[in-house]
């Protein structure tokens, strides 16, 4: 039966069981490693890090709430997509948010965690949603727009910067967004026809 299981896998879902796998272990990294790999304004030479700054997190609590919004976004948008069009959204979200924090917010000098990503990977799935004629994608996109709008207007959740031991980075989410809908109406919509299931 396991290894039935095991051979229904798509290349895109043992991709994800690596992904998931490779953010746990680097959340055990000791610090003075994980200080090497972080988003930090005072290093823009090391290029690696507006990619493995992503990757980070600033505690266990953090990491399992992005964890959890990832795998709820793999079930409702990963027919979208393959391995190779994940990677793209994945270091191109990564890479503009990185650019955007370093342009437009001064005052993050460290940042880490993957919910600004998340932020681009959901708009990117309601963009594909839309064009798919699924009334889902607008509640989706609309939501995510609210979540955003209100976060810049009322200003970082306390609470959940106590439970992350972290500043929230509300500009992230918000740069999150703006890439999604960079990618989403610049190649991914007219790249990535619908799928019935998850790509091969």
């Amino acid at each position: 039966m396991s290894v039935m299981i095991i051979r229904t896998f798509s290349t895109l879902q043992w991709g994800m069981l690596i992904f998931l796998i490779v953010l746990i272990l680097l959340q055990l990294l000791p610090e003075s490693l994980r200080s090497l790999l972080e988003f930090h304004r005072a290093e823009p030479a090391q290029l690696w890090r507006a990619l493995t700054g992503h990757l980070l997190h600033s505690n266990h609590w953090h990491l399992l709430m992005n964890l959890v919004a990832l795998l709820l976004m793999l079930v409702l948008h990963q027919h979208y997509y393959s391995l190779r069009s994940f990677a793209l959204v994945f270091v191109s979200g990564c890479v503009g948010i990185s650019l955007l924090l370093y342009l437009y917010s001064p005052d993050i000098q460290i940042y880490v965690g993957l919910s600004g990503w998340l932020h681009c990977f959901i708009t990117v799935g309601a963009l594909l949603d839309i064009k798919h004629k699924m009334h889902s994608g607008w509640l989706i996109l609309l939501g995510v727009v609210a979540k955003v709008a209100y976060e810049q207007w009322q200003g970082p959740d306390t609470e959940l910067a106590a439970l992350i031991e972290a500043h929230v980075a509300i500009d992230a989410h918000l740069y999150g967004v703006i890439c999604g809908l960079v990618l989403g109406f610049g190649c991914l919509i007219s790249a990535m026809p619908a799928k019935n299931q998850p790509q091969q």
